[in-house]
């Protein structure tokens, strides 16, 4: 019977060469074997199900035609168009950091650090003041 530690072992080094199993890219001898201990581990051949799933869905995506939907370019207009309240936002904010402003944002920022780190050495000080 195997050890725990060596069926662990074996486990990462079948689970690090799985994803080339069925796409041919190892070797027969390797495959061989990995093949061998997917027969006897099942968390190992949960994962190689997995992979062939994945495998058969990518495979299945290379047949979807590539067309947009009906609408969307119109759709995508409209939303550059009329932003919402997000988008404005976004627009705002990289405004202020590319813009002309850069400084006055970076002296904000200063300042607010600047102010949280007095307030971190006034809690710090007042905490080893003797109580009156």
């Amino acid at each position: 019977m195997k050890s725990a530690k060596l069926s662990a072992a074996a486990c990462a080094f079948v689970l690090a060469d799985l994803p080339g199993l069925d796409g041919h890219e190892l070797s027969s001898r390797r495959a061989f074997e990995l093949r061998s201990h997917l027969a006897d581990c099942a968390d190992c051949g949960e994962v190689a199900a997995s992979y062939r799933g994945m495998r058969r869905t990518l495979a299945e995506l290379h047949d979807v035609p590539a067309t947009p939907p009906a609408g969307l370019l119109d759709q995508l207009l409209d939303n550059a168009a009329n932003p919402g309240l997000a988008e404005r936002a976004a627009s705002v904010g990289r405004a202020a950091a590319t813009d002309s402003r850069p400084k006055v944002v970076a002296a904000g920022i200063g300042a607010v650090a600047a102010g949280g780190i007095g307030l971190l050495a006034w809690r710090a000080l007042r905490s080893r003041r003797p109580a009156a």
